[in-house]
């Protein structure tokens, strides 16, 4: 069984079942709905058993797919751990750390000497997120450890808070708003606004959208976003770390003051057994913030 079963099919399988819905699961696998119900399919064919009780509420597991959710869980640990150990024998140790938005946070000076002290010879890689998906593909394995904003959906997740943030409206300098000390969501009905990609996880999509059906032009980036802002006269939701660190000419920040803070959090899958993953969260929160995790 468990040679004829890939590990990617194994993640799509636990996503279903943690999420209990296709669609949300393929949200937070940033893919889309028909090709991950295909997988699923393909999978219970090959093991002989429904994994799914289907009913317009979602996916229940069955017997057997409550049997197969703690193997799975176990194998994808399992991989992890063995990917690291072949790592270390080739002598090759990296860390993929994700960043949505601004990098400041993954290039602090004291983090990486925390780290580097215990663990000459890690290679800590940073890759660069899309705001299709706010955890930089952790879901998919593409990352080891995310640093981004939240709202997002979490299952499956660990979630250490660094930093609270305050959400501001980015507007042109120009617009009439630009003079206020503050705004409220509803000020910004109306305006052009930026969109997130299509197949964006729905929780921080509801969050970051300026409102509900905008059809602005579509972002998947800080950068983006700003050009928007200048070139089309769009409205964007930032955190306030993107404001103060990217103040650009043209652009005016203005405080939300009915849009909920954001977190500036550290995420990982809660399943994995990789120590540097343990070893990069105790460096990064020791150094950075208290914070909670869950």
């Amino acid at each position: 069984m468990v040679a004829s079963m890939d590990l990617l099919r194994l993640r799509y399988f636990v996503a279903v079942a943690e999420e209990g819905n296709v669609g949300r699961a393929a949200r937070r696998l940033n893919m889309s709905q028909p090709p991950l119900s295909q997988r699923i399919r393909e999978l219970e064919a090959e093991l002989g058993c429904a994994l799914f009780v289907r009913t317009p509420q979602g996916m229940g597991l069955t017997q057997p797919g409550e049997v197969l959710l703690a193997e799975a869980r176990q194998l994808l640990a399992n991989a992890e751990q063995a990917r690291e150990r072949v790592r270390r024998a080739a002598g090759e140790r990296e860390l993929r750390v994700g960043v949505l938005g601004p990098g400041e946070a993954a290039l602090s000076a004291p983090v990486a000497e925390a780290f580097i002290r215990d663990h000459e010879g890690v290679t800590v890689r940073l890759v660069q997120g899309d705001l299709a998906d706010p955890t930089v593909g952790l879901a998919k394995g593409k990352v080891d450890a995310a640093i981004t904003f939240t709202p997002f959906t979490e299952t499956g997740l660990s979630v250490r808070t660094l930093r609270e943030d305050r959400c501001f409206a980015a507007l042109p300098a120009s617009d009439p708003l630009a003079d206020r000390s503050s705004l409220v969501r509803a000020d910004l009905y109306g305006r052009v606004a930026v969109c997130l990609p299509e197949g964006t996880d729905a929780v921080f999509r509801g969050h970051w959208e300026p409102y509900p059906s905008a059809e602005g032009p579509r972002v998947h980036s800080l950068d983006e976003c700003l050009h928007a802002i200048l070139w089309q006269r769009a409205v964007a939701l930032m955190p306030e770390q993107a404001v103060r660190s990217h103040p650009v000419e043209g652009v005016t920040c203005i405080p939300v003051v009915d849009v909920p803070p954001t977190r500036l959090v550290l995420a990982w899958r809660r399943a994995d057994r990789n120590p540097l993953v343990a070893a990069y969260v105790d460096a990064f929160t020791s150094v950075m913030a208290p914070g909670t995790s869950r």
